[in-house]
């Protein structure tokens, strides 16, 4: 999530038996969560999905973008795939996915329309899936004690911890040596910092602001450093979709730059205590992969 989007530790709260339900391939036939007004008329007609009528969306554990709640699902990117399926008058269906299966539950099994969870725009992704407009970036979040927003302050700051396969890996390993150490997910290196194991740590900004929440360490994003490209060039998060289905891309993404332009964006972003600072603005979204 480049972070190349992992399967974060929070993915093992999907339960056993919701991953069965994926993998014997009944997930398509998910309850809708939402229905819709008989007399509704979409932002734009002739729209088609999955399951006529009904917006298929994945969703994995990754607070503040999302999170699974039975048939039903909440968090940020949640919020925004109401409003989109408000506007074209389509109810909302939600399946539990990971990491893993995010992509092909999309790209082979024709599961989901689209999934959610904050995955980062890239090159390798678009081979198999689309895009919508981008909506947010991410950042390297710093979690110290101290309020660390430097790479130099990490330097000095003793052992230092960070999730696996994160953009940044290979830059802070060069940087920190053997005082930079790996972890499956947010779980395990949260309990070491809180343990004194480790001295800071490492996350995606959003992620880690709720994760180190009310914990007594504070979360700050990383100032630039030119050895840390994560932090010079801040990846964008937008929603994978059906590569095929360009009419459903086109008029989401439609939909998302009026967000944009409306302030939509911003008060939903702020209601997650997120600063404006991660919302892409238009002319960045422009050049985004589609």
């Amino acid at each position: 999530m480049s972070r190349t989007t992992r399967a974060r530790a929070a993915t093992a709260l999907v339960s056993i038996a919701s991953v069965a339900v994926l993998l014997t391939g009944c997930a398509g036939s998910a309850a809708p969560a939402s229905t819709v007004a008989s007399d509704c008329t979409p932002a734009h007609e002739g729209l088609t999905t999955f399951t006529p009528g009904t917006l298929t969306v994945g969703v994995p554990e990754n607070l503040p973008y999302t999170q699974t709640k039975g048939s039903d699902a909440s968090g940020l990117e949640i919020d925004v795939v109401r409003k989109l399926a408000e506007a074209e008058c389509l109810a909302l269906a939600f399946v539990p996915i990971t990491y893993a299966n995010g992509i092909p539950m999309i790209s082979e099994q024709k599961k989901t329309d689209m999934i959610t969870g904050g995955w980062y725009v890239t090159a390798a992704r678009a081979e198999k899936v689309g895009f919508t407009s981008p909506t947010f970036y991410d950042s390297m979040g710093i979690i110290s004690k101290d309020g660390i927003d430097t790479v130099t302050g990490l330097e000095s700051v003793g052992a230092v911890g960070s999730g696996a396969g994160f953009s940044w890996e290979a830059d802070m390993s060069g940087i920190l040596g053997d005082k930079f150490k790996t972890y499956p997910g947010t779980a395990e290196m949260k309990q070491d910092l809180l343990n004194g194991r480790i001295q800071a740590a490492l996350d995606g900004y959003a992620v880690a602001t709720v994760a180190y929440k009310d914990t007594g360490f504070v979360v700050k994003p990383a100032q630039e450093d030119d050895r840390v490209a994560i932090t010079t060039e801040q990846p964008m998060i937008a929603f994978p979709i059906d590569k095929n289905n360009t009419a459903l891309a086109d008029a989401f993404s439609e939909l998302i730059d009026g967000f944009r332009a409306d302030g939509t964006l911003a008060e939903l972003n702020a209601s997650y205590d997120l600063p404006d600072s991660l919302i892409v603005p238009a002319d960045k979204a422009a050049t985004s992969i589609r």
